[in-house]
């Protein structure tokens, strides 16, 4: 390396100047008036800093990358972001958990509330008519004794106590329709049938059908009621006692072009169930037991799903298949948007900044969709180091703000396209 010396002599310098676009964004959206009616907390006189404000600063700092309140310095520090966003003053990382422990149950219901809000918005500009909603949910490990946090199932660190989040997705768009907030100890299923009439409730307008995908945790009667009343698809993978000597009963026969596969349909009533449903199944020879035996004893891997749509078992398969993208959507929330990981003490403001997290991942993938005919592809940390992550200095000419970026930005037309998107777009 050739010689040089390092001065911290310059300002109004930024590392975080793709975070105007999400600024701008939820400007568009008039996102920080829906969170004032919405929630109805209300602070001292003298306080400084109100509760949408701090939402608001908290997810901005979720989408530059804060994986804890004490991160928020950094945004703290960013002057030019600051000036932007009209933050004359930024709290102390204790004053964000002081607001945010400021919350209960009520309004965490308000916070979800607000995003509906917020959601409905942007599907009056660009919607889907037949939606496929991923359930699914999460353990996120915890490393202290948080309230609410318990052992429960954990597959990677047995024994640690954890939160069990439920999540709905929207396989369409990616966003995250619905989430809970649970206890560690919770399981998966816990209260299923009452989380997907909160999902319907926030379904936007514009939905006629909807196919709902999970896995054997939702296999219950109760959860399959409620969407046959609604007169909408599913498909979920089955597990009950019995059902392999179940599925070894029944009539197989080979799946066309696929060899050492086969399958099979049949209705079955489980119990407590109000009427028979059917079943669609299929296996994979895995190996030929022959030792000490006269004929071979052949063993499947077999796969079995309830469904109410009309494919044979193989496309059934196929389509149950593609859920598996839902796992990567909760992977982008938790490990790259902070949910679950900037905590408090508090159960309920441990609610809420989970909620805010969640908030600031459906704010990025709403902005890429309304403004890009694919969608959001990438993932979050991608589009960070693409477009959040850029350098910037803040200059004033002829009394305007002028942002200025690097000459040779490898990410300029994207960046270009995105923000002529943004100025486009507005909402009567």
């Amino acid at each position: 390396m050739k010689p040089f010396q390092v001065e911290f002599s310059d300002n109004q310098l930024t590392g975080n100047a793709g975070l105007v676009h999400l600024g701008r964004f939820a400007q568009k959206l008039g996102l920080r008036n829906i969170l004032d009616r919405h929630i109805s907390i209300s602070r001292g006189g003298n306080a400084k800093y109100e509760v949408a404000e701090g939402i608001i600063m908290l997810m901005l700092g979720a989408v530059s990358g804060v994986k804890h309140l004490s991160q928020t310095l950094y945004l703290k520090t960013d002057k030019v972001i600051r000036k932007l966003c009209d933050w004359h003053d930024f709290p102390h990382h204790s004053t964000l958990g002081r607001i945010f422990k400021l919350f209960g149950h009520r309004h965490c219901n308000e916070l979800s509330e607000a995003e509906d809000e917020a959601r409905r918005k942007v599907w009056s500009k660009k919607w889907v008519g037949r939606v496929t909603l991923d359930l699914d949910s999460s353990v996120r490990g915890v490393y202290g004794s948080q309230e609410g946090a318990a052992k429960g199932y954990n597959p990677h660190k047995k024994g640690q106590k954890s939160y069990h989040p439920l999540f709905c997705f929207i396989a369409e768009n990616r966003e995250c329709l619905h989430h809970w907030f649970r206890c560690g100890d919770a399981y998966t299923g816990n209260g299923a049938d009452e989380f997907i009439k909160e999902c319907y409730s926030r379904i936007p307008k514009r939905v006629w059908k909807i196919l709902w995908r999970s896995d054997s945790g939702f296999f219950c009667g109760r959860n399959l009621d409620v969407i046959e009343e609604h007169q909408d698809d599913y498909l979920i993978k089955a597990s009950f006692k019995g059902l392999t000597r179940l599925l070894m009963a029944q009539s197989w026969r080979p799946v066309r072009r696929q060899p050492g596969w086969e399958c099979t349909e049949f209705t079955y009533a489980c119990h407590g169930w109000k009427r028979a449903r059917r079943f669609v199944a299929v296996r994979r020879l895995v190996q030929e037991d022959t030792e000490g035996r006269l004929f071979p004893h052949p063993q499947y891997e077999f796969f079995c799903y309830v469904t109410s749509l009309d494919l044979n078992p193989w496309k059934v398969h196929k389509c149950y298949g593609k859920r598996a993208t839902s796992e990567n959507w909760i992977e982008w929330c938790k490990n790259q948007m902070a949910a679950g990981s900037i905590l408090t003490q508090d159960f309920w403001a441990n609610s809420a900044l989970f909620q805010t997290s969640i908030l600031a991942y459906n704010l990025l993938v709403w902005m890429v969709w309304l403004t890009t005919r694919e969608g959001l592809r990438q993932e979050p940390n991608t589009i960070r180091a693409w477009l959040i992550k850029a350098p910037g200095r803040l200059i004033t000419r002829s009394r305007r703000w002028i942002l200025k970026l690097p000459r040779d930005y490898f990410f300029k037309e994207p960046w270009e396209h995105l923000e002529r998107s943004l100025m486009a777009l507005c909402w009567v």
